[in-house]
């Protein structure tokens, strides 16, 4: 492939820091002592099927890397790991995006790893730094977490962990980590049949979901359960304006809709209170009666949800009330496919002139039911909405979760 090519480590010439280990597991302890003889820096060792597999023979290979690299202070990120993402130098999980971000992410699993920054991409969210550390035979979780903690680059921690092999070092290094920054985890293997899974995936011991549980309240952890939640609290925490309460304007199209939507922000501990006459008056004046419903959730008619100023207009009274403290505004990119899709990029037009001119959190829910044309849309105007500042979710379920997280946030802080 015309790359320059060397048959060891000791070949080279220029000191080398930096070591990616892929070969097979019988021959790595003899790399390993290369690395030592060559002033190596860090090793990642890609390589897998060390104490991951939980036979005696590789879980001892695995402690001799550890025990030569010791000797010759060399550091190892891994076994059986992708290792670093850093765009600012070069460095990703191919195919991930190259774009450097304010958010860092430490995680056991490789797959989510990538998976996440992918993503994240495609929702606006863009990663400063990112590891991979797999079985975590030297650094670990706590290494990477206080890294981060005190990374000028890092303004928001998020971390897929399935064990923890320092757990008082650990307990220490998270408040650390959560007095200063937002710290987003999703714990793997809570269940039984996770536990398992572990097992065979990074040799990690899960430990009890109660016990971690407790720990997350008491250090104030943001704790997620997938990692869909994780990139949409991560989201609210990127483009959302700071929060002043839990009480929730919703505006948007169908009555049904305007239900679930109103059940899931209760779900989520939010609230959506009744807007009082007067405002009712005022919103009124330019809603037709029939078909409509103005409550909280405000479900327009047709004819003023596919006017964009008029919709702009709803929107604007409702973010001006000082009963409501955020706002989210329901569009349907599936509706905009039938009807008309230059209106949905008016409507978007028009919430992004009064976002701007509010100073209350103001999310954007755009619903694609599924359908290939309306996602093709959605992601579109998605764009849009994220270069402008807002966040964009796919349902009221999930941006109801996200702000609850980021409330919950502000709240324990007292700020």
């Amino acid at each position: 492939m015309g790359l320059k090519a060397y048959a060891s480590i000791l070949d080279i010439a220029e000191p080398v820091d930096y070591v990616i280990c892929a070969i097979p597991v019988p021959l790595t302890p003899k790399l390993m002592q290369d690395c030592v003889t060559a002033g190596v820096k860090v090793v990642t060792f890609f390589t897998a099927g060390f104490s991951e597999t939980g036979e005696e023979e590789r879980i001892r290979l695995e402690r001799e890397l550890v025990e030569i690299a010791r000797q010759g202070r060399v550091r190892i990120i891994g076994p059986n790991c992708l290792g670093i993402h850093f765009p600012k130098m070069g460095i990703t999980f191919e195919p991930c995006s190259i774009e450097s971000g304010h958010v860092s992410f430490l995680s056991q699993s490789g797959g989510n790893a990538r998976e996440l920054i992918i993503m994240g991409a495609e929702r606006g969210i863009h990663f400063s730094k990112a590891v991979s550390y797999g079985n975590a035979a030297d650094l670990n979780e706590s290494d990477f977490l206080e890294y981060f903690a005190h990374d000028k680059d890092t303004e928001i921690i998020a971390a897929y962990i399935e064990g923890i092999k320092q757990p008082q070092r650990f307990l220490r290094v998270l408040g650390e980590a959560t007095e200063a920054k937002p710290v987003i985890i999703l714990k793997g293997g809570k269940t039984e049949a996770g536990k398992g899974a572990v097992a065979s995936h990074t040799g990690a011991l899960a430990g009890s979901k109660e016990t971690w549980d407790a720990l997350c309240r008491q250090r104030e952890v943001i704790q997620v359960h997938n990692l869909e939640e994780m990139a949409d609290t991560i989201l609210a925490f990127s483009y959302l304006r700071a929060p002043r309460g839990r009480r929730i304007g919703i505006i948007g199209i169908g009555g049904g809709a305007s239900v679930q939507a109103a059940d899931d922000c209760e779900n989520a501990s939010l609230t959506v209170p009744p807007f009082p006459w007067e405002l009712r008056r005022e919103l009124r004046k330019f809603t037709p009666p029939a078909g409509t419903g103005l409550r909280n959730p405000i479900d327009t008619s047709a004819d003023v949800y596919w006017d964009p100023a008029s919709f702009a207009r709803t929107a604007k009274l409702i973010a001006d009330y000082d009963g409501v403290d955020a706002l989210f505004v329901m569009l349907s990119a599936l509706f905009a496919v039938k009807r008309g899709v230059q209106t949905l990029r008016e409507q978007i037009e028009a919430i992004i002139e009064v976002g701007k001119g509010i100073d209350k959190p103001l999310a954007i829910v755009l619903r694609t039911a599924g359908v290939m044309e309306a996602e093709k849309l959605a992601h579109e105007v998605q764009g849009r909405c994220i270069k402008a500042g807002f966040p964009v979710y796919p349902s009221v379920s999930q941006a109801a979760q996200a702000v609850n997280h980021f409330i919950s946030y502000y709240e324990n802080r007292g700020l």
